[in-house]
């Protein structure tokens, strides 16, 4: 519907070049709204999401400083699977402390360390032919960017509807201790989810830090937030068990269309923050109706 109405509203909505900046633009949202769809089928959620974003675009420019480029971007890969389980896996997932205490710590633990490497300077990559390459490149028509994000999403939806692991996620975010009676390690299994969150947002700052040519301290402000919506938009319960990347995609998608047209017809950025929160508002408030409503079906 509301595609429909842009379309009708705005002449220059229903374009393929606006179709791939709708795409392009919310790239980097969709792949960190992959990994903390992960976060919220075990029960928990990430802040530190728009954090990761910004310390692995310094990171990756610092370490290209020093190396091969396309040797930075490996290294801030896999560091990030390591930091995510060693931070909000262990502490989260092994020790069992509040996800929302821990991702708060490490979010204003991740954005300092970015923000003390660079002083609060934006770092430039105009000097790493591979980056730029990155930033540039294009398949099939399609940014880099686009093709990794959609590339993600399809691992993603097969890892969680075709796997034991996907299956033990959403058995850890129904019932963890009916998951722990069956023989699930519930501890490791919602590390593995954080580790997954904290990487694609590693690999979401890469391809943002590659795109715009720079990498910013202050990056991805309020980006967990966002990611968060999209997730809840999409149907993936904010108590964990039900949902899935597929909702997540059409989340990401509406967010992003919404923007596009809002900014298309001239409305201010603000509004649109007011209308984003509102149409939010309303979903999970329909949602929570929809599931009374099952439950009283449920029990006549």
């Amino acid at each position: 519907m509301l595609v429909v109405v842009l379309a009708v509203t705005q002449p220059n909505f229903a374009t393929i070049g606006n179709a791939v900046n709708i795409l392009e633009t919310n790239a980097v949202l969709l792949i960190a709204a992959i990994g903390l769809t992960f976060v919220l089928l075990v029960g928990g959620f990430d802040l530190s999401v728009g954090g990761t974003v910004a310390l692995s675009g310094i990171l990756l420019a610092t370490l290209s400083a020093h190396m091969a480029d396309g040797l930075a971007v490996a290294v801030v890969l896999v560091g990030a699977f390591v930091v995510g389980f060693l931070s909000n896996g262990l502490l989260i997932g092994r020790i069992g402390l509040s996800f929302f205490v821990v991702t708060l710590g490490t979010a204003s633990l991740f954005r300092g360390i970015a923000l003390v490497i660079t002083e609060g300077r934006t770092l430039t990559l105009h000097d790493y032919p591979f980056l730029l390459d990155m930033g540039r490149m294009h398949i099939g028509g399609l940014p880099l960017s686009v093709v990794v994000a959609l590339g993600l999403l399809v691992a993603a939806y097969i890892v969680t509807r075709f796997t034991g692991f996907g299956r033990m996620v959403y058995a850890v975010g129904g019932n963890p201790e009916a998951a722990r009676l069956a023989g699930i390690n519930v501890p490791l299994v919602r590390a593995a989810a954080y580790m997954i969150c904290t990487a694609c947002a590693a690999l979401a700052g890469v391809l943002e830090a590659a795109r715009l040519a720079s990498a910013s301290p202050t990056v991805a402000a309020g980006l967990e937030l966002s990611a968060g919506a999209a997730v809840l938009l999409g149907g993936t319960s904010f108590l964990g068990g039900s949902g899935g990347v597929i909702g997540t995609l059409i989340g990401v998608l509406f967010l992003g269309t919404m923007s596009n047209g809002l900014t298309l017809a001239g409305i201010s950025s603000f509004w649109q923050s007011v209308v984003a929160g509102a149409v939010l508002l309303a979903a999970v408030l329909i949602d929570k109706l929809r599931l009374q409503s099952l439950d009283k079906s449920v029990n006549r």
